[in-house]
């Protein structure tokens, strides 16, 4: 029999890619073959490009938040990218397609209905986004992270968690007794400003309470000049920074970390589980109101410190200086973590699309 063939539609952050690729790696595994539809430029490109997977560009713009001529161009660049998303998954003969979020999403959902090719959708947060919402009007089933999101989307909803690389579940849940400690900093693929503003300030703060610190920051592309100038400009005592753009290897990272300092979006929050580790987490406050629910359900569970977008640097060197003085604290909260990991994401969200698969 000839092996099925998914299609995987999604970009723009780390968060619409890194989980699809760890469904691709699932289906892969099962004799499916696997394609990407994307942006023509960007970081789905190059991850996706770099797993072997076949890679189709699509035009896509932002919709929300522009003024009306551009939300006219931006659904002009809409219905031309869905109908070229038609005829792709044609020729490529697709049996399925999953949208995992990002503008690229949309008109590749609206071309596998077009197409009458099943749909699927994957929400990974604690709220749905606005795009999903919409879209679960024409999909078939969608794979959330959390429950509570099934009210908002008008489909089948299966909670499977959100799926995670395999190389996150590698890593040891039990940290070093003795030796530095190590403080990992994750702004996501974009970087996070206000991280990149406030850790400098607020690791200067805590210098005198905390001795032999390394850090390692990821602070986004574009961003590691001024963020270098930020910490040249502090006097940070023994307390070693090693700056970074991109990550390729976060699980490594982690592995190394004994605390991570990190925005809350799910598919990042859904990596530290995995890995075990805990976390001081800084919601995003422009993403709606889903990092804060996010981070909520990490805290409630005993793995996760909440540090408000607004606080001082004052208050993060007080909250940094508590969790890193305690090592006993931090593994307990880091096995907590570990307890909220789902390690069958992919391979429930794999069977998924095949029930889809049989059903059309």
């Amino acid at each position: 029999m000839e092996s099925r063939h998914a299609v995987l539609a999604g970009g723009g952050t780390g968060g619409h890619v890194f989980p699809a690729v760890a469904v691709a790696e699932e289906l892969a595994a099962r004799g499916w073959r696997v394609s990407w539809l994307g942006r023509s430029r960007g970081l789905e490109r190059r991850i996706v490009e770099g797993c072997g997977v076949p890679y189709h560009a699509l035009p896509a713009r932002a919709v929300i938040g522009r003024s009306a001529l551009q939300k006219m161009g931006a659904m002009t660049t809409l219905a031309t990218s869905a109908w070229r998303a038609r005829q792709l998954l044609g020729h490529l003969e697709a049996d399925v397609v999953l949208g995992t979020g990002g503008y690229v999403s949309v008109p590749a959902v609206l071309g596998a209905k077009l197409a009458g090719r099943p749909a699927l959708l994957l929400e990974p947060n604690a709220e749905a986004g606005a795009a999903n919402r919409w879209l679960s009007r024409w999909v078939r089933a969608a794979a959330v992270g959390y429950p509570e999101v099934e009210a908002e989307l008008k489909c089948l909803v299966r909670h499977t968690g959100v799926p995670v690389r395999p190389e996150f579940f590698e890593v040891e849940t039990e940290l070093p007794a003795c030796g530095p400690l190590r403080l990992l900093v994750l702004g996501g693929s974009q970087g996070a400003s206000r991280i990149n503003r406030l850790l400098p300030e607020a690791l200067e703060a805590a210098t005198e309470h905390l001795a032999e610190i390394e850090v390692v920051h990821q602070v986004g592309e574009g961003h590691a000049e001024t963020t270098r100038a930020a910490y040249a400009s502090r006097c940070l005592g023994s307390i070693r920074v090693d700056i970074r753009p991109f990550l390729e290897d976060v699980a490594g990272q982690m592995a190394r970390a004994h605390l991570v300092v990190s925005r809350a979006g799910a598919v990042t929050l859904a990596e530290i589980c995995a890995a075990g580790r805990a976390a001081l987490l800084v919601p995003l406050e422009l993403a709606g109101r889903h990092q804060w629910k996010n981070a909520q359900r990490l805290r409630a569970a005993g793995g996760a410190e909440i540090l408000p977008e607004e606080a001082t640097p004052d208050t993060c060197a007080e909250i940094l200086t508590q969790l890193l003085a305690d090592r006993r604290r931090l593994q307990t909260m880091g096995r907590a973590m570990r307890r909220m990991a789902r390690p069958e994401a992919a391979r429930e969200i794999a069977d998924l699309m095949a029930e889809v698969v049989e059903a059309a």
